[in-house]
Parts: structure tokens; C-alpha cells; sequence
């Protein structure tokens, strides 16, 4: 599938700083076309970024970026194939934003998303929060309930800084300071990239959330999620898993109201 050429990222005039991009499989078709389609109703012309496919690649490429040596440092399991092919995917259309594109702002989806109404409606907000010298991250979508806080409210929406970064790379959007800071902060990663979003005091970029969303998450009705799951591993390993992925999380989380409240006082 070739991608488009057509760097504009919508007829509405209040969108023209953003370039969106669409990270795509070339084997998943289907979905290319519906959240295409879905965006072309909204006056939207996206980007298509071929998805780092793990199953067409051997292990060296795949180690370009990934280091094993710092996964066993900092993580709590080696990540799958798939998992290192959603980080190179989405460094690709980091990537491709600054190498190519002059817009302010990069807004990055994956391809099983569609938004709650028309962004035109946000546009101002985006920009309020977007608009710094300093690098920030905006993602448009969390599963759970978040805590922190308000940065900013309009009639549609607001936006916080949380307490802890939600998990999920969906849909986010990024300025260009945010772009550049992440490429350099993961030339080399160690673990999933919504985890790694998540350890903000390392790569130095302010992640903020809308509350409520502003796409829905649709990954049932295009078919689930390309990245494998348990199946085949056994009930101690599944188990053993479970303790680490639990201790992990209890870390992270204390290290990141850690560093929170220790913003909050500087």
C-alpha cells in the first residue's frame, strides 16, 4: 500500500499546523480504509505510516533500538516481537514529522481509533497547551480514571497533568520539542512505549490527558489487537509474570508521585 502524499492534515483551516499520521500494517488493509474513511468524513487528510512489521524482520533489526542488557535493568519481562515493532512504529512517525513535515504539531493514531466528534473543536485548546518551547505530549485517550492537575478548560473539555501518565498510545498529539526530545531519549529502549511515555522525569517531555476522551478506542470491531497475547505459556510463567508486571507497577507508580510532588515544589 503506498502511502499518501498529501502532507495536509485537514480542509479546516483551524488544522493547518497539525500533520496527522496513521501507523498502519501493510497486512491490515481493511483498517487503513476504515479509519481513512472515517477521517475523509471529517474534512481530514492523514498520512499513512507502514508499521514496523516483527514478523517480516530478523532479530538484528529488530535489536537496532531494542537493548535486552537495559530490559533486564529496568523492566520486568523481554519484550515481544510485537511489542518492539509498536516502539519502532511509533519512532518512525516521530521520524517522519521531523524530517519532513514543517507543521508545529505532529497528532499520531493508531489505526483502531476514531474521534468522539469533529477535532476542529479542540483545535484552540490543543494549541494553548501545545504552543511552549518546552516539549509536550497531549494523548487523546486513557482507559481508566486519572487524577492530577487542571491545566486547562474549555466548554468541551479539560486537560491534566496527571499523577501517573495512562497507559495506551492511541492517540496523541505532539509538539516539535516533544518529537525531537523523545527520538533522543529512546535511540535506545527497553521497554513497551506507553510505559516508557510514562517515565516522564527521564525523557523530559509534560505528558497532559484530555478528560473525557476525544477518540473511542475500537480495536473489537477492527478485529483486536496485533500484538500477541498468552496464549501457549504456561500457569507458572503466566503467574511469575504477573507478581513482576504487579511489583513494577507499584514502583512506577510511587516513582512517579515521587517526582510529581517534587515538581510541584520546585
Amino acid at each position: 500500500m503506498t502511502p499518501m502524499t498529501n502532507n495536509s492534515i485537514s480542509n479546516h483551516s483551524a488544522l493547518e499546523d497539525f500533520q496527522l499520521y496513521v501507523i498502519n500494517l501493510d497486512r491490515s488493509q481493511e483498517r487503513w480504509q476504515r479509519i481513512n474513511a472515517h477521517l475523509q468524513n471529517l474534512g481530514i487528510v492523514a498520512q499513512r505510516v507502514s508499521a514496523v512489521d516483527a514478523a517480516q524482520y530478523d532479530s538484528v533489526f529488530l535489536s537496532k533500538h531494542y537493548s535486552k542488557n537495559l530490559n533486564k535493568e529496568s523492566f520486568f519481562i523481554g519484550l515481544k516481537p510485537a511489542e518492539i515493532g509498536c516502539f519502532l512504529s511509533h519512532r518512525k512517525a516521530l521520524s517522519a514529522f521531523i524530517a519532513d513535515s514543517k507543521k508545529k504539531y505532529a497528532v499520531i493514531l493508531e489505526d483502531d481509533v476514531e474521534f468522539v466528534s469533529d477535532p476542529s473543536q479542540f483545535v484552540d485548546q490543543w494549541c494553548a497547551v501545545l504552543n511552549d518551547n518546552t516539549p509536550v505530549m497531549l494523548k487523546l485517550f486513557k482507559r481508566r480514571g486519572i487524577s492530577g492537575e487542571l491545566v486547562d478548560r474549555c466548554d468541551h473539555s479539560d486537560i491534566i497533568r496527571p499523577r501517573l501518565v495512562p497507559l495506551g498510545t492511541q492517540a496523541q498529539i505532539l509538539n516539535r520539542s516533544a518529537a525531537q526530545a523523545l527520538l533522543m531519549a529512546f535511540e535506545e529502549f527497553s521497554m513497551p512505549v506507553d510505559v516508557a511515555y510514562q517515565h516522564w522525569w527521564q525523557h523530559g517531555v509534560k505528558v497532559l490527558v484530555t478528560v473525557p476522551n476525544q477518540i473511542n478506542e475500537i480495536s473489537q470491531i477492527v478485529g483486536g489487537t496485533n500484538i500477541g497475547g498468552s496464549a501457549g505459556l504456561s500457569f507458572g510463567f503466566k503467574a511469575q509474570r504477573e507478581l513482576r508486571r504487579s511489583w513494577f507497577r507499584l514502583k512506577l507508580k510511587l516513582v512517579s508521585a515521587w517526582f510529581y510532588v517534587k515538581r510541584s515544589w520546585g
